[in-house]
């Protein structure tokens, strides 16, 4: 958005931060290629994830950033269902996927951490945060910032979100697997 006057304050802040690599709990885990990323999706029972690809299925941890277990033969997606299995534990619950062909994850923990698309970009706010309020920079006010940007790479954001727990954030483009962890949050 432009204005007489040159950018507006939300764009300028936009491209003046730098992406995430740790604020307040959460820290980068890792950061991954992965060329034609399809779909992700959570287990329920623990941080795993289930990534597929064109060149098949991984399981990762999404503590460490590790992969548990590599399949190049197929990648288990049930498009129609947007479902996953994991090819190395068949019989175990299906995985909510979400990617290319649509689903999502969640986009707000149980503490209130947030994520969510803005002109472009990815971000990741504080509880009860803004990002229409903006701080500014090198002022006395000592408030954190309200938002952290993710991504601002411009390419197709396919899964933003979070693990069912709310102790992992991925932010995935068609290329690259971006995984952020924190301890288990407080229970009020």
């Amino acid at each position: 958005m432009q204005s007489f006057f040159g950018a507006d304050p939300m764009t300028q802040a936009l491209e003046a931060a730098a992406p995430l690599v740790s604020t307040g709990p959460w820290t980068q885990v890792a950061a991954l290629g992965i060329g034609g990323l399809t779909a992700l999706g959570f287990d329920r029972k623990c941080e795993d994830m289930l990534v597929t690809s064109a060149s098949g299925q991984s399981v990762m941890s999404g503590v460490t950033g590790k992969v548990l277990y590599r399949n190049r033969e197929d990648d288990g997606l049930d498009i129609a269902r947007l479902k996953g299995t994991r090819l190395d534990h068949p019989a175990e619950e299906r995985f909510d996927m979400a990617g290319l062909y649509g689903g999502g994850l969640r986009t707000v923990t149980d503490d209130g951490w947030r994520v969510l698309k803005q002109r472009g970009y990815c971000l990741l706010c504080r509880p009860k945060a803004s990002v229409h309020i903006l701080s500014v920079p090198g002022s006395d006010d000592p408030k954190e910032a309200a938002f952290h940007v993710l991504d601002k790479s411009g390419e197709d954001i396919r899964v933003l979100g979070f693990s069912w727990s709310g102790r992992t954030l991925v932010c995935a483009t068609p290329r690259t697997l971006t995984i952020w962890g924190r301890p288990a949050p407080l229970t009020l």
